[in-house]
């Protein structure tokens, strides 16, 4: 019997855009899970920033043997959020996956992905769980989402503004091509946070999916751009997250009070962000390997310098707002200057409770 006229039995086209520069290396390990994918309907775009490393022949090698592979080289940087954007410009896919050069992901990530899209077609993108891993590929953090399966885009966007923390991340997430539309990310943005402002704008219109497996890894090393201390990634957060709130206004005149309670968000965040790497300043020990729930400032194990201390609490300083947050500086000060700093470090060793305690869930 045939199928309705509405049932295609033809699967959507895919893109998985590959952006990269030097990371030769980890990037032919990345091929083998982004390749080796269960899905058919498959294109793969590798956009190669003007590497000087042995990226070229490592993608001339995998476009050799794999004839979905198209290799790109550009001739000059385009910047790492320009190289991001030339992808989602070149990619032909009814949905698309921006694949990192040094992830890994389950074989079945993207049927399971276009699975999910297909069952809910309010959704625009949809992320997994994910494993963090070293270079050994030991498993050294998890990051599980307490949501919806799916989120409604401004409750979304409302979540995200409170807890600092998406639950689609950039690398392992499927946008689909009619929710991304003509955002882009900003060109001369900082990286830090870039991703939060696209995932906003599909939000505006379009809900936020979300699997509860973990179906891919994000490699964590001391060369990943998110290896950096809260203190100098803070700005990130306010320019990208305090532009979003500008430009949403702009379309969206009538959400003038959401986005004022976005912009309170922002700050209280950094506040009680800024307060964090303080603390960690003051722990005694390393948080060991099996606590799986250590963020990223937990694994990277660093340590302030004096300076990067100071500029932190002139941060926090200038994010006040509340009497609760008033009152906290003041008591952390106090607690510094009486070096009766235990308090602090017993702090930065509960980070998710804490979280839960100030609503940043």
């Amino acid at each position: 019997m045939a199928p309705p006229p509405s049932i295609s039995l033809t699967p959507p086209l895919v893109s998985l855009v590959v952006p990269t520069r030097n990371r030769a290396a980890s990037l032919d390990e990345s091929l083998k899970t982004i390749c080796g994918q269960d899905y058919a309907a498959l294109e793969i775009l590798i956009s190669d920033n003007c590497s000087d490393d042995d990226t070229e022949a490592v993608c001339r090698t995998w476009a050799a043997r794999d004839s979905r592979i198209r290799y790109v080289r550009h001739a000059q940087n385009i910047g790492l959020h320009g190289n991001h954007n030339f992808c989602l410009d070149e990619a032909r896919g009814q949905f698309l996956c921006i694949c990192h050069d040094h992830d890994v992901r389950d074989l079945h990530l993207i049927s399971a992905y276009v699975a999910f899209m297909q069952a809910h077609p309010s959704v625009g993108a949809v992320c997994a769980d994910w494993d963090l891993i070293d270079d050994d590929n030991r498993r050294i953090g998890v990051r599980t989402h307490q949501v919806k399966a799916v989120t409604p885009g401004l409750e979304y966007i409302e979540q995200t503004m409170r807890s600092g923390r998406t639950s689609n991340a950039i690398p392992g997430a499927m946008i689909r091509r009619a929710a991304l539309g003509d955002a882009r990310f900003v060109p001369d943005a900082p990286i830090g946070f870039g991703d939060f402002p696209l995932w906003f704008r599909v939000a505006e219109t379009w809900d936020i999916g979300h699997i509860h497996q973990c179906l891919w890894s994000w490699r964590q090393n001391s060369v990943s751009h998110s290896a950096r201390t809260i203190e100098s990634i803070a700005r990130d957060y306010d320019v990208n997250l305090s532009w979003y709130c500008d430009e949403h206004l702009k379309r969206w005149p009538e959400h003038a009070a959401l986005v004022a309670r976005w912009r309170a968000s922002i700050r209280r965040y950094l506040f009680w962000a800024l307060g964090y790497e303080v603390a960690l300043y003051y722990r005694s020990a390393s948080i060991p390997a099996r606590h799986v729930d250590r963020s990223l400032f937990e694994i990277m194990d660093y340590r302030l310098t004096p300076e990067q201390f100071r500029h932190a609490l002139t941060q926090m300083k200038s994010y006040r707002s509340s009497l609760v947050e008033h009152l906290a500086y003041m008591s952390l000060i106090t607690l510094i200057t009486l070096r009766l700093t235990w308090p602090l470090g017993w702090v930065s060793r509960h980070q998710a409770a804490l979280r839960t305690v100030l609503g940043l869930k």
